[in-house]
């Protein structure tokens, strides 16, 4: 997880830090499995970004 944090702007780091707090006081599993489901959907559009971005820097 730390390799994928490096791909998160502070906005996005700050944003999962949260999720995960939240995520430890869930009243069920149904709220844990939807703070997870957030967080890995911040993070595949982290690596979608870099991609992207990554891409496009070698044809610059």
């Amino acid at each position: 997880m730390n390799e994928e944090k490096t791909l998160l702007t502070k906005e996005e780091q700050v944003l999962i830090d949260k999720l995960e707090n939240e995520m430890l006081f869930a009243l069920s599993s149904a709220h844990v499995k939807f703070y997870k489901n957030e967080i890995q959907t911040i993070i595949s559009q982290a690596k979608r970004r870099q991609a992207f971005l990554t891409k496009y820097a070698y044809e610059l």
